[in-house]
């Protein structure tokens, strides 16, 4: 087990660093756009950056999930072609035939969401996006199945150069405002996907298997419905909150939102390794036992995360680098909302380790039921709580839907593939967690540093107090520290 273990943390660590290195784009320009956009053009980009995030999903309708089932179990490399091109071939024309549709449209979709037409060349700019990202999903994919993540991470790291760099030069030196975020995007995306050729040529045939295609489609479908509903109920609170508190406040929101991802990049560093990893791992004979403590340790992992960036959040946003901070002035206010958004992801996490039972039985044609539910809850609480509470009401919204989503997807898979999780260790976490967060970020005055990093420190030692740690992992921590 301790073998499987440390193959997961391997992979997952580099492909955290590939992840972390592209989810940096948005965080480094943190400070770009924060300092030079206006609040109200913050908020169309983040509309804007929902629609992409939307469609993306439309653009690969569950082909992802697929391929990396069906190629991973494959019994030659003949056979992994053959899926690799039957996939690749099926995304390529339904994603030109989409980006054609957006870029003729364009005029129209932006009167629909925006109210004008001001922003018609955001939504040509998408179209492109959206097709070069769609034809490099592929590639890359390939390279997490083949669990290459070395070159995974340079390529990631290759694309956010160009990206970064890009919008440098669009927003501060051509001055284009919003529009140069999308026009970066687009030279970024379309170069990304040339680099990636090389591997495309090595894999691709110009055979299209209809039998292949039939199976991709009656697996990955269901994921449709569901992933987006998952991106929905991550990001759909964007276009309420513009239509109902305006774009000022919805700008200020995806700041601190931003912010709050930093739990997300820990998670989907987690989820690119998982799904190769549960898939082999699930013909050990102790297979369960390692996707409970799986979760322990994830779930632990996250709670370190989130008490970090809780508790010195606001100290963070207010850092000054080359006389600029993290946040303008002017988005301050979105730092409230991030402890909020950190557990939703970290709840999110423990979704993505229950989806285990699912897969391998194949009953992922429940998970647009699930899904569709926590998506479902979040919209009507962000429209009964956005009056009231304003972005702390959409926060909140984001989280009750992912707690809705969680608990039915336990509660469905362990019918099917029933794991025995360490529950009993999972709850004395939370309550060592809450105490941690309720006194440090409660703390105001003179000694609030000082008291916040005892606290840091301090974790685990509640922890083992409260009978966290088993035996075993003691002993284990001991010969570490012998070793040092």
């Amino acid at each position: 087990m301790i073998s499987s273990l440390l193959r997961l943390t391997k992979h997952s660590a580099v492909y955290g660093i590939g992840h972390i290195v592209t989810r940096s784009v948005g965080f480094l320009l943190l400070p770009l756009y924060t300092n030079q956009l206006p609040t109200e053009e913050f908020g169309v980009a983040a509309v804007m950056f929902t629609f992409l995030a939307l469609l993306t999903i439309v653009y690969t309708y569950g082909i992802d999930a697929a391929f990396l089932r069906f190629f991973i179990l494959s019994e030659d490399s003949k056979k992994g072609r053959q899926v690799f091109s039957t996939a690749f071939w099926a995304v390529f024309v339904s994603a030109s035939l989409f980006s054609v549709l957006i870029y003729a449209s364009a005029l129209s979709i932006s009167k629909v969401i925006f109210s004008e037409a001001i922003y018609t060349d955001l939504f040509r700019l998408a179209s492109l996006i959206l097709l070069f990202d769609a034809l490099a999903f592929l590639p890359f994919l390939f390279l997490r199945a083949k669990e290459k993540s070395k070159r995974f991470v340079i390529m990631k790291f290759v694309n956010v150069i160009i990206n970064v760099s890009l919008n440098v030069i669009f927003i501060v030196y051509l001055q284009k405002g919003v529009r140069g975020i999308f026009a970066a995007n687009a030279w970024a995306s379309a170069i990304t996907f040339f680099l990636l050729t090389p591997v495309l040529i090595k894999q691709i045939s110009f055979k299209f298997y209809w039998n292949d295609f039939k199976e991709l489609l009656r697996f990955g479908l269901p994921y449709l419905p569901s992933t987006l509903a998952v991106v929905a109920l991550d990001l759909v609170d964007r276009f309420i909150l513009e239509k109902m508190a305006g774009l000022e406040v919805t700008g200020i929101y995806n700041a601190g939102y931003k912010l709050g991802a930093f739990m997300a990049l820990f998670v989907t560093a987690f989820r690119f390794a998982w799904h190769p990893f549960f898939l082999s791992t699930s013909k050990q004979e102790n297979a369960k036992e390692v996707f409970s403590k799986v979760l322990t340790y994830f779930t632990t992992i996250g709670a370190t995360i989130f008490l970090v960036i809780s508790l010195f959040i606001d100290e963070l946003v207010r850092l000054q680098l080359f006389g600029f901070t993290i946040f303008g002035s002017d988005y301050w206010d979105g730092t409230k909302i991030v402890p909020i958004i950190l557990v939703s992801y970290l709840i999110y996490g423990m979704y993505v380790n229950f989806v285990v039972g699912m897969h391998l039985e194949k009953k992922t044609q429940y998970l647009p039921l699930i899904t569709g539910a926590g998506a479902g809850v979040n919209i009507l609480a962000n429209i009964v709580l956005i009056p009231k509470f304003g972005m702390l009401g959409s926060a909140y919204a984001t989280l009750l839907g992912y707690v809705v989503m969680t608990s039915m997807l336990y509660f469905f898979a362990r019918r099917f593939y029933a794991i025995q999780y360490e529950f009993g260790r999972l709850f004395k976490l939370a309550v060592v967690v809450a105490v941690i967060f309720y006194f440090g970020y409660s703390f105001r005055g003179s000694w609030e540093m000082v008291i916040k990093f005892a606290l840091l420190l301090g974790f685990p030692v509640l922890l083992f107090i409260a009978g966290f740690f088993e035996r075993k992992e003691i002993d284990k921590l001991k010969g570490l520290l012998r070793g040092i």
